[in-house]
């Protein structure tokens, strides 16, 4: 928005700011990729980082099952293929609801695990 007699830019000058933020600087935050591994195949996606497995799969045309997206049931269980350093480390309510439900705590529920930079490969179960 221009300012009169050029006010905005004088002050920024003045102050040593620069007029314009260089496209370079401005870097958008490398995306991370998922691949899921199940009976109906293989699908990648890619998405922000952060992102839960759960969250990123629901863009999928076959996403992860999941019953309750709060770590309650286990359904969203996965076994990590590839790419483990990429994902979150679990926390107590998982670990918890893993060893409720009887799985072993090498699963990790997609609800809580975050992908947090890179990609990984996991193996989704069946809603039985």
């Amino acid at each position: 928005m221009a300012t009169p007699f050029g006010i905005r830019r004088r002050l920024r000058r003045l102050f040593g700011i620069p007029l314009e933020t260089p496209a370079a600087a401005v870097q958008a935050p490398a995306p991370v990729s998922l691949t899921v591994v199940s009976v109906k195949g293989e699908e990648t996606k890619e998405a922000a980082a952060e992102s839960t497995l759960l969250a990123i799969s629901g863009k999928m045309k076959h996403p992860i099952a999941s019953g309750c997206s709060d770590s309650s049931c286990g359904t969203c269980r996965v076994e990590v293929l590839e790419g483990g350093d990429n994902i979150s480390g679990s926390d107590a309510r998982e670990r918890a609801t893993l060893k409720e439900n009887g799985y072993p705590s090498t699963l990790r529920l997609a609800c809580r695990a975050e992908l947090v930079g890179g990609s990984a490969k996991v193996k989704a179960f069946e809603l039985v």
